[in-house]
């Protein structure tokens, strides 16, 4: 799981989908543990809070649509520091990302100042944002925050 997840940041980053394709498939009989995972966040450890889909996206999207909730620093790289992988039909999810989900050595939530939690609909399964897909992001927050509303709204041109 531990590879997949750096599979998946390293797609990220240099913008590649189609070894992310390939590392989609194991990892979706584990979203189910994923969603249990949802516990409530460590004071400056990480973050938590709802995802849910814009009702007005319901027709546009297939309930096994791949959905991405990861938080990356507010400032600095986009590389995401945690990262959670679901479906549409999981929504509305409860979320926590902390540093034990990191990503990367010494790219922990809990280093940055703020940080921004997002989540995407990825019609294609890949982690790489693609034209098409559906997103939304919360505004900037300290690590700790609790409650955090991230509204599936808006659609990449």
């Amino acid at each position: 799981m531990i590879q997949e997840n750096i599979t998946e940041v390293r797609g990220l980053i240099t913008g590649g989908g189609a070894a992310l394709a390939s590392a989609a498939a194991p990892q979706a009989s584990t979203a189910a543990p994923a969603a249990s995972a949802a516990t409530p966040v460590a004071k400056d450890a990480g973050v938590a809070g709802t995802v849910t889909l814009d009702p007005a996206l319901t027709g546009k999207v297939k309930p096994n649509d791949t959905v991405f909730v990861f938080a990356r620093a507010a400032q600095g790289p986009k590389m995401p520091l945690a990262i959670r992988r679901i479906t549409v039909q999981d929504l509305p999810y409860k979320f926590a990302l902390d540093d034990s989900a990191a990503m990367a050595p010494g790219m922990m939530i809990s280093t940055f100042a703020q940080v921004v939690v997002g989540a995407r609909v990825s019609r294609g399964g890949d982690a790489a944002p693609r034209p098409g897909d559906f997103e939304g992001f919360s505004a900037p927050v300290k690590p700790g925050t609790g409650g955090i509303e991230v509204k599936i709204n808006a659609q990449i041109q």
